[in-house]
């Protein structure tokens, strides 16, 4: 069994649509996958509330909704997401001990358990590298827990460079592996695209899987055609079979 950790450049640079497209291509290649969203954060934080098992719904949160349609068979929320907030500043409020319901064990159970029934999975982070978890343990930890391997998603927008470099000096510090990147064009008017991509393919040294252009309504679209170097990542979940 193998999953792969979903990391961004930065928050809404696209994780979820990449993650839409490889989980597509994944099952076409009849590789047993599932998604899973560990903390799921909304954009509302004027309700900044600690969730159980009353006063939230897991239907309502939209990167769960696009993940669970990504896939032929429709997982039940609960499985492939352990948390869900409207908030969207939760990770701040959990770092400094102000909300006390996140707990890593809770992760490793529900990861563990999509492990032992689809055998492979697809674990989109939320916001970017070391966002916290909570005061104790930030997602770049839990990965290093975990011993997942990493897949880096890039916003193509101004400024992207340099936010890539500094989350791969972060990735490498801890000695995890980098299956490879996406590169997701979430500004259509960024100029020099070809130059940047050509930068960014000389200065990440793991291998472009695949370059999304701008999309209308991505949630509603075939996403796997983009993915145009598959075979690292085939070959990343053909190792646990």
């Amino acid at each position: 069994m193998a999953s792969l950790f979903i990391t961004g450049t930065d928050t809404n640079i696209g994780k979820t649509t990449v993650s839409r497209a490889l989980l597509q291509l994944l099952e076409n290649h009849n590789i047993s996958i599932a998604p899973y969203k560990p903390i799921a954060c909304g954009n509302d934080d004027d309700k900044l509330i600690e969730p159980n098992n009353t006063n939230y719904s897991f239907e309502e949160h939209k990167d769960i909704l696009i993940l669970r349609s990504s896939c032929k068979g429709l997982l039940p929320h609960q499985k492939i997401n352990s948390y869900s907030f409207t908030g969207f500043s939760i990770p701040v409020f959990s770092a400094l001990g102000k909300i006390h319901c996140i707990h890593i064990d809770n992760l490793n159970r529900d990861l563990a358990h999509l492990e032992h029934h689809y055998k492979n999975v697809i674990v989109e982070g939320t916001h970017g590298w070391l966002t916290p978890i909570n005061a104790e343990y930030t997602f770049a930890d839990w990965i290093k827990l975990t011993e997942m391997s990493v897949l880096l998603v890039v916003g193509i927008q101004a400024g992207c460079v340099n936010k890539t470099l500094l989350t791969l000096n972060a990735i490498k510090q801890q000695n995890i592996k980098i299956v490879g990147w996406v590169a997701n064009r979430i500004n259509p008017g960024v100029r020099y695209y070809p130059e940047l991509i050509e930068l960014l393919k000389q200065k990440i040294d793991a291998p472009l899987l695949g370059e999304l252009p701008y999309i209308g309504r991505p949630e509603k679209r075939e996403l796997f055609n983009y993915i145009q170097n598959p075979e690292p990542l085939l070959q990343y979940f053909s190792q646990s079979t």
